[in-house]
Formats: C-alpha cells, sequence, structure tokens
C-alpha cells in the first residue's frame, strides 16, 4: 500500500476547520465544566442535605452514564420536551454538564486535603471566610487537583470526538468527511490523531507548569500557616 500525505495538503482547509471548531467547543465545554463543578462542589459541601442530595444524584448520573447516551439524550430526546438545540451548542453543553460532574469532585477532594489546622490558625489571626479561601485554601488546592484535572481535562477533549454523531463538525467529523471523497483512511486518521496530540500534549507541558507554581505556594503557605500557628499559642 502506497502512502500520499498530499491529501491532507490538498484538504487542509477542511481539517483545520474541523480542528478550530474542536478547539472552540472543548474551551467552551470546559470552561462551563469548571464553572459547573464549582456550584455542585459547594452544593456538595453545603449544611443543606436537599443540596448534598441533589448534588450527589447529579454526580453519580452524569459519571455514570456513558458520554455517548448523554448527547443522543440531549440532541434527539431533547426536542420531544421542546428542548431544540443547533448540534455545536448541544455539544458544548453537554460536554459542559459532563466534565462538571468530574470537576466538582476534584473541588472536593482538594479542598478537604488542606489540614483544618491551617484553616484554624487563619481564623485565629482573623482573617475572614473569603480570605481564608482564597489566601490558604485557594493556592494550596489548586496546587493539590491541577494533575487529577488534567486528566479528566484529556480524556474530555479526546471524548469529544464522539460529537461527530449528532453531525458537530469537529476534528474527526472532518477527517470522515476528507475519507469520504480520499478513501485514504491512514494518512487522514494519522493527521487527525497528530493534531489531537498536540493539543493534548500542549495542554499537559501548560498544567505542569502551572502545577510546579502552585506546588512551591503551596510549600510556602503550608510554612507560614504553621508559623503563625506557633506565634498564636505563645
Amino acid at each position: 500500500m502506497s502512502l500520499d500525505f498530499s491529501v491532507i495538503f490538498e484538504y487542509r482547509q477542511i481539517l483545520i476547520d474541523g480542528f478550530v471548531k474542536m478547539i472552540y467547543i472543548c474551551a467552551a465545554g470546559l470552561t462551563i465544566g469548571l464553572a459547573v463543578g464549582a456550584v455542585v462542589c459547594a452544593a456538595k459541601m453545603s449544611h443543606s442535605s436537599l443540596l448534598r442530595r441533589c448534588a450527589d444524584v447529579y454526580i453519580e448520573w452524569f459519571r455514570g452514564t456513558p458520554f455517548l447516551i448523554q448527547m443522543f439524550i440531549l440532541y434527539y430526546v431533547g426536542p420531544n420536551f421542546g428542548l431544540e438545540l443547533d448540534a455545536t451548542l448541544a455539544g458544548i453543553i453537554g460536554l459542559g454538564i459532563y466534565s462538571g460532574s468530574y470537576f466538582a469532585e476534584n473541588y472536593r477532594s482538594g479542598i478537604q486535603s488542606i489540614p483544618r489546622g491551617q484553616i484554624e490558625a487563619a481564623r485565629a489571626l482573623g482573617m475572614g471566610n473569603a480570605a481564608v479561601f482564597f489566601r490558604i485554601v485557594l493556592p494550596q488546592m489548586m496546587g493539590l487537583i491541577l494533575a487529577p484535572m488534567t486528566n479528566n481535562s484529556v480524556s474530555f477533549i479526546k471524548d469529544s470526538a464522539v460529537l461527530s454523531i449528532i453531525t458537530v463538525q469537529e476534528l474527526s467529523f472532518a477527517g470522515q468527511s476528507v475519507i469520504g471523497q480520499t478513501y485514504r483512511y491512514v494518512e487522514v486518521y494519522a493527521a487527525v490523531a497528530l493534531l489531537y496530540w498536540v493539543v493534548i500534549t500542549c495542554l499537559t507541558i501548560c498544567s505542569a507548569r502551572l502545577e510546579r507554581f502552585f506546588t512551591r505556594h503551596r510549600t510556602a503557605a503550608s510554612r507560614l500557616s504553621t508559623l503563625s500557628a506557633k506565634g498564636d499559642l505563645k
């Protein structure tokens, strides 16, 4: 079998359009997921049993059912209940809701990993709840949750290929379109895989650098909190 990668250059515009669409959908979907995850995490850690139960149901449902089935329900069953969405918008919302269930648990595990002694020491120094969260909890939890959140985000980016099933014209859809015209499976799938690899590699590198930054901040904050606690006890 002879390979002819000139078809990639010939149909580059279709692949570029699909690549840009994939980036757009993933960026928008994961941004929604980060916001939804924060809200669900707050509900799960609230004092209200009703909010905790609702958060549990949401997390268990979206983590316990396949993303493909969720998209079928949203895009094909939704219109039966008056919810008609454009394919791209359905993809963004679906990815956002799905990723939010995972990010909520990432947030919760990060918050619960902060030693209670540090929070009590900060409050003993007169810091309010907002100051405790933004100056003590948030910087440290970021160093703890970035790695699992990056792993989840990588999975979500790869899962976005599923959106071609509901006619979202992202990268996988564009690749299938080029294959339909050229029958060059190897060359086109190799190009599509390379583009996914580039995106995921860039995300991983950025996340690793952020993780190193927040880990240094976490160490410094931990030492400061310990010294503050000792000073308060004297």
